[in-house]
């Protein structure tokens, strides 16, 4: 199977959510690229080019089987083995991510968690004891972890990043609002809070300008 870009990876992740989410409601045996691609506005023959890509062929006009594409996003996603991080940085985000149990049906477990703050180490969240971040070498060797997820302060973001990919991390899920630097063969998934925002900011602008057209036309 061809290396996919992340746009293909990103439209599978819907695609399994969407059956999923269908699924959990009612049994359902199979589905046509027509009715996934009116649920999520996509061109039925993009959704029938993504599942291509991971070897699915559909039925004439019956379609695909449910489980069958959701088998195959899984297995083409990873999801089907399991996957252990850290996380550095347990504040608010970081207590949620570690109290958040949707990540093992993704066969992704956080194993260890660490920080800075002497008032936070050697507590608990969702069963995991905090360590002191001077562990966090030898921990990494140790255990052979490969992802680490980043919530911690901007200022010592990539000074984390260099020593975390130094002892063999090889994916960085960083939640910093910062650009990390890191070698070719690592990747950093970034997730910017502020992104989401302009989306929905932008999204109620527009809708209130529509409003106020409306009421100046009703005037």
């Amino acid at each position: 199977m061809a290396r996919l870009k992340r746009l293909v990876l990103e439209r599978l992740m819907r695609y399994h959510r969407l059956l999923s989410e269908l699924t959990a409601k009612k049994p359902v045996q199979t589905i046509t690229s027509a009715q996934i691609a009116k649920a999520l506005d996509i061109d039925p023959t993009q959704v029938r080019k993504d599942f291509g890509a991971i070897g699915l062929q559909g039925m004439g006009r019956v379609g695909f089987e449910v489980c069958e594409v959701c088998r195959s996003i899984r297995v083409a996603l990873g999801f089907d083995r399991n996957y252990e991080a850290i996380l550095v940085g347990t504040g608010h985000l970081g207590g949620a991510l570690l109290a958040y149990s949707g990540f093992e049906r993704y066969g992704l477990r956080i194993v260890a968690a660490f920080d800075n703050d002497p008032s936070s180490i050697g507590g608990e969240i969702a069963g995991c004891t905090i360590k002191p971040l001077r562990e966090i070498k030898p921990f990494i060797k140790a255990h052979k972890v490969r992802l680490a997820i980043l919530t911690t302060p901007v200022d010592v973001s990539q000074d984390l990043a260099f020593r975390l990919v130094e002892v063999g991390v090889k994916a960085i899920w960083n939640f910093t609002p910062t650009q990390l630097i890191v070698p070719w063969d690592v990747l950093v998934r970034n997730e910017h809070i502020s992104i989401g925002l302009s989306e929905i900011a932008y999204h109620l602008k527009e809708q209130a300008e529509s409003e106020d057209e409306w009421t100046f036309l009703d005037t």
